[in-house]
């Protein structure tokens, strides 16, 4: 199962507002990173899982590598982000970090 969208491309607009629709049974996230980081923010995330904190923290681990993410959102429920889009091009890849589904669940914000 992926988050919906593949890819995205930011064009010369500096604030990008992304509505996060889950349309699942599981709860799910939407959690922006610096590029090259998606490994490393999903493994953190999967250790939070062994945390008795770990879901109260919403699965979102404490790294600098997130630049923007949504709570967990409950079933048929949706969140949404307004932010400054990242201002140096890169792939930005994003990705929901409840316990393994950053494997499947995963995307890339290009900026130019």
């Amino acid at each position: 199962r992926d988050i919906g969208v593949t890819g995205v491309q930011t064009c010369a607009l500096p604030i990008l507002r992304i509505v996060f629709e889950n349309p699942d049974l599981m709860l799910h996230n939407f959690v922006l990173c610096a590029p090259g980081s998606d490994e490393e923010v999903g493994a953190l995330a999967d250790a939070l899982a062994a945390q008795p904190d770990g879901l109260a923290k919403n699965y979102l681990p404490a790294t600098p590598k997130i630049l923007q993410s949504t709570p967990l959102v409950q079933p048929n429920q949706k969140a949404e982000l307004v932010f400054t889009a990242p201002q140096t091009p890169g792939r930005y890849p994003y990705l929901c970090t409840f316990p393994g589904h950053w494997r499947i669940m995963r995307g890339v914000l290009v900026v130019d």
